[in-house]
């Protein structure tokens, strides 16, 4: 049996706009349409996180985009990238997905939900625009949960 429900909230707060994926797990905890999701915050994906995906029924992570418009919320399912997963301590969602299926057999739906973001200076807040992006960001995770 599987745990359900879990999101990952990536980014370093302290990095400016990085910060996006921690605040809006911060919000999911609280909200009642995630109710019974486990809710992490990460500063990066890390092999360590393989055993809670695996254990899931749907994952969604949240994270900052550079080079998107600032604000805009994007919403995309991850497919396990091709190859055997490179074993550091950083990894993308897909490369996450792949070590998840070869090191426990199984990788539920993963999708990731993309916040644009305008930098990532040392010590500066959330911007505008990506702080008034934040709803839309849950509103999006909740919409993938209610799907799944």
């Amino acid at each position: 049996m599987y745990s359900g429900v879990l999101v990952v909230g990536v980014g370093n707060p302290l990095r400016g706009d990085d910060g996006a994926g921690p605040a809006v797990a911060a919000l999911a905890g609280d909200d009642p349409r995630l109710a019974g999701a486990t809710v992490r915050r990460a500063v990066q994906l890390t092999p360590e996180l393989a055993a809670d995906v695996a254990n899931a029924s749907v994952v969604v992570v949240v994270d900052a985009r550079f080079g998107d418009e600032p604000g805009a919320v994007d919403v995309a399912r991850v497919a396990p990238a091709a190859g055997r997963p490179a074993l550091s301590h950083h990894l993308d969602a897909g490369a996450l997905a792949a070590l998840t299926a070869l090191a426990y057999g199984r990788v539920p739906p993963v999708y990731v939900v993309g916040i644009g973001a305008s930098g990532f200076a040392a010590g500066a807040p959330l911007s505008d625009d990506v702080r008034a992006a934040l709803p839309a960001a849950l509103d999006a995770v909740a919409a993938i949960v209610a799907e799944c």
